[in-house]
Protein backbone atom coordinates (compact mmCIF):
# COMPACT_ATOMS: atom_id res chain seq x y z
CA UNK A 1 0.00 0.00 0.00
CA UNK A 2 1.41 3.45 -0.88
CA UNK A 3 2.52 5.91 1.80
CA UNK A 4 1.85 9.62 1.57
CA UNK A 5 3.71 12.28 3.55
CA UNK A 6 1.93 15.36 4.89
CA UNK A 7 2.74 18.54 6.80
CA UNK A 8 0.15 20.04 9.12
CA UNK A 9 -0.46 23.76 8.67
CA UNK A 10 -1.94 23.99 12.16
CA UNK A 11 0.75 22.47 14.40
CA UNK A 12 3.55 22.18 11.78
CA UNK A 13 4.03 18.44 12.35
CA UNK A 14 4.94 15.89 9.67
CA UNK A 15 3.18 12.56 9.33
CA UNK A 16 2.71 9.65 6.93
CA UNK A 17 -0.56 8.03 5.86
CA UNK A 18 -0.78 4.61 4.21
CA UNK A 19 -3.82 4.12 2.01
CA UNK A 20 -4.99 2.99 -1.38
CA UNK A 21 -4.35 5.25 -4.36
CA UNK A 22 -8.09 5.30 -5.02
CA UNK A 23 -8.96 6.45 -1.48
CA UNK A 24 -9.91 10.14 -1.71
CA UNK A 25 -11.05 10.57 1.90
CA UNK A 26 -10.12 13.66 3.91
CA UNK A 27 -6.75 13.56 5.68
CA UNK A 28 -6.56 15.04 9.17
CA UNK A 29 -3.50 15.67 11.31
CA UNK A 30 -3.15 12.87 13.89
CA UNK A 31 -1.73 15.38 16.41
CA UNK A 32 -4.20 18.30 16.35
CA UNK A 33 -6.99 16.81 14.17
CA UNK A 34 -7.14 19.77 11.75
CA UNK A 35 -7.89 19.14 8.10
CA UNK A 36 -5.46 21.90 7.01
CA UNK A 37 -2.68 19.63 5.78
CA UNK A 38 -0.43 19.79 2.73
CA UNK A 39 0.78 16.76 0.86
CA UNK A 40 4.54 16.55 0.47
CA UNK A 41 5.37 15.32 -3.00
CA UNK A 42 8.32 12.94 -3.01
CA UNK A 43 10.79 13.10 -5.86
CA UNK A 44 11.03 9.32 -6.24
CA UNK A 45 8.31 7.94 -8.47
CA UNK A 46 8.67 4.60 -10.17
CA UNK A 47 6.01 3.54 -12.62
CA UNK A 48 7.49 0.17 -13.46
CA UNK A 49 10.49 -1.62 -14.81
CA UNK A 50 13.63 -2.46 -12.94
CA UNK A 51 16.35 -0.52 -11.19
CA UNK A 52 19.89 -1.73 -11.83
CA UNK A 53 21.82 -2.96 -8.82
CA UNK A 54 24.61 -0.54 -7.92
CA UNK A 55 26.31 -3.12 -5.73
CA UNK A 56 25.71 -1.63 -2.31
CA UNK A 57 26.20 -4.27 0.30
CA UNK A 58 27.45 -6.78 -2.26
CA UNK A 59 31.09 -7.82 -2.28
CA UNK A 60 32.71 -8.35 -5.64
CA UNK A 61 34.58 -11.63 -5.79
CA UNK A 62 37.02 -10.89 -8.57
CA UNK A 63 40.06 -12.88 -9.55
CA UNK A 64 43.20 -11.29 -8.19
CA UNK A 65 41.73 -10.76 -4.74
CA UNK A 66 39.48 -7.76 -5.38
CA UNK A 67 37.55 -6.87 -2.25
CA UNK A 68 35.69 -3.73 -3.35
CA UNK A 69 31.95 -3.55 -3.63
CA UNK A 70 30.19 -3.43 -6.98
CA UNK A 71 30.01 0.38 -6.97
CA UNK A 72 33.75 1.10 -6.58
CA UNK A 73 37.08 -0.45 -7.42
CA UNK A 74 39.06 0.19 -4.24
CA UNK A 75 39.84 -2.35 -1.53
CA UNK A 76 39.00 -0.04 1.35
CA UNK A 77 35.81 1.62 0.18
CA UNK A 78 34.15 3.45 3.10
CA UNK A 79 30.66 2.86 1.67
CA UNK A 80 30.89 -0.96 1.71
CA UNK A 81 29.19 -2.65 4.62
Amino acid sequence: MPSYDYRCQGCDSYFTVERSMTDSSQTNCPHCQTDKVSRIWNMFIRAGGTTPDVGQGTRKEASGGGHGCGSCSTHSCGTCH
